[in-house]
Parts: C-alpha cells; sequence; structure tokens
C-alpha cells in the first residue's frame, strides 16, 4: 500500500529547506509518496498554518502529516507526534499548530514526546529540526516504527493549546466569534465550523447582522459567492467550512477593515 506523508512549512522555496526535508524522508522510506499542502505560511505565522491544516488534512489520504511553523525551534518546547482517531501521524512542534486539525481527524488518541535519538539525524542542528528531527521520524513512522520506538508518551492536556477555540453560541442564537484567517482573496474566516452551524438549522436566505469594533452591517447568508452581484458582500460556509464574510469578487477584509483576532457578533434572523 502506498504511504503518504504531506507537508506544510513557512520555508518558502527561495531556499533548499523544503528540498532537504524531503531528501532525508526519501533516503530512509524511498517508495512514500509527499505531498506539498502549503510551503508559502507567513513566517513564524502558527495561527496561519493551524488554519490551514484544519482546513485541508481531512481531504488528504490517511498518512502521516508533517507541519513546522516552528519559531521555537531549538527551545524547551518539545518535538511530538499525534496519533488521531482517524488513524493518522502529526508530526510537529508541541506549539498549539497540531491541535485543531487533530479535532478535525476526530481527536487525539495518543501523544508522543519525540525522545528516542535512533530515529533521529546523527547530528543535529539546533536551528533546523525540521531536518534532524520531523523530517527522519516521518520516514520511519512511514517505514512502521511503532510510535512507542519514536519516543514517551505524554498527557494529552499537557500539550499546548490551539490558538482559538469554537465559537460560542448563546441561547438566543448570538454567536461570539473570532476571526481566525484572512484568505488571499481577502475572504474572512470566522471560529465556526460549518459542522456546528448546520445544527442551527439556518437556511440560506437569512440575513445576518455581524458587528464588530469599527463597524455592523446586515449580510446575506448565501450558498456561493454568485448568489450575490458583484461588488456585494455575503455571509457564507465557504470550502474551508468555516463560517466566513466575503464580497463576492472583492476582498472582505478590506471592505470592511477586518483583521485577524477581530472580535465579531453575529445573529442571524
Amino acid at each position: 500500500m502506498k504511504v503518504f506523508i504531506t507537508m506544510t512549512s513557512d520555508f518558502g522555496f527561495e531556499d533548499g529547506w523544503v528540498g532537504v526535508c524531503k531528501g532525508v524522508i526519501l533516503n530512509i522510506a524511498p517508495n512514500v509518496q509527499i505531498i506539498d499542502i502549503s510551503h508559502n505560511i507567513p513566517s513564524f505565522s502558527i495561527k496561519k498554518a493551524s488554519f490551514i491544516l484544519s482546513s485541508s488534512l481531512s481531504f488528504m489520504p490517511l498518512g502521516i502529516h508533517l507541519a513546522i511553523v516552528d519559531p521555537g525551534v531549538g527551545t524547551l518546547r518539545r518535538p511530538i507526534v499525534l496519533q488521531v482517531e482517524r488513524g493518522d501521524y502529526l508530526v510537529g512542534p508541541d506549539n498549539g499548530l497540531l491541535i485543531p486539525v487533530a479535532e478535525k481527524l476526530g481527536g487525539i488518541t495518543k501523544a508522543i514526546e519525540i525522545k528516542n535519538d535512533g530515529h533521529m539525524s546523527k547530528f543535529i542542528c539546533s536551528t533546523f529540526q525540521a531536518r534532524d528531527i520531523f523530517a527522519p521520524v516521518a520516514g520511519y513512522l512511514a517505514n512502521d516504527v511503532k510510535l512507542d520506538d519514536i519516543g514517551v508518551e505524554i498527557p494529552k492536556d499537557s500539550l499546548v493549546s490551539a490558538l482559538w477555540k469554537e465559537a460560542a453560541v448563546s441561547k438566543k442564537g448570538k454567536i461570539e466569534c473570532e476571526v481566525i484567517d484572512i484568505d488571499k482573496f481577502g475572504t474572512v474566516h470566522l471560529n465556526l465550523s460549518g459542522d456546528k452551524l448546520s445544527k442551527m438549522n439556518i437556511p440560506y436566505g437569512k440575513d445576518a447582522e455581524v458587528s464588530w469594533e469599527r463597524g455592523s452591517v446586515k449580510l446575506p447568508f448565501c450558498h456561493t459567492f454568485g448568489d450575490v452581484v458583484v461588488g456585494d458582500p455575503l455571509a457564507l460556509v465557504d470550502s474551508t467550512n468555516y463560517l466566513s464574510i466575503a464580497v463576492n469578487q472583492g476582498n472582505a477584509a478590506r471592505f470592511f477593515n477586518l483583521k485577524d483576532g477581530d472580535k465579531v457578533a453575529i445573529k442571524i434572523f
């Protein structure tokens, strides 16, 4: 059976870091197939990488998912592997990066701190542990090395928390949200999953009153961007499966002056 390893990082392609990590993996497990999710994460942006993972990995084959956005590289932060209910392994730093996607894949069943230097590079550079710790571990896992041989089990509740929580919904139907991502088109993603929103049984065509510190607006709750005329704003659950604010063929973040971390209150009529 083909083994898949996905890679996500903030390395970019100007330097050799992505290629070197792939080379390390393929030296250990030459038959794996490596899928690049993104290497253009803004530098050090754990939150952006975490969002991309949480909206991407459920579409990837069952496998090993290597994610490296690691501003704490070489410090006391732990290198970890998370096993999730779906059966995947998530490999990366214990900085909150992996938690949202672990929940999307059914939740964490086991957490391991990487300890066994027999499954690392012989020489470890404190500034490039993606190459010397994480990539080798991904390769050995692809070769069916047992998780317990990689390191030691750690309590799941000792892991660094995610950088956002699911939005709270009041009994009166008011949703207290937060901006957790803005994509290249300026679509604003909020921390309310489409799964949770669907349980609220809100029909399309309803209006959503959206308010934040710098303004408020009523938006139609739509299926897709083209449900409104070009230049008009809307609310929808887009391909990320999060409630989003968008402008048809426009930039909602710029249109409404919304920024990452902004608190947004929503009431749907």
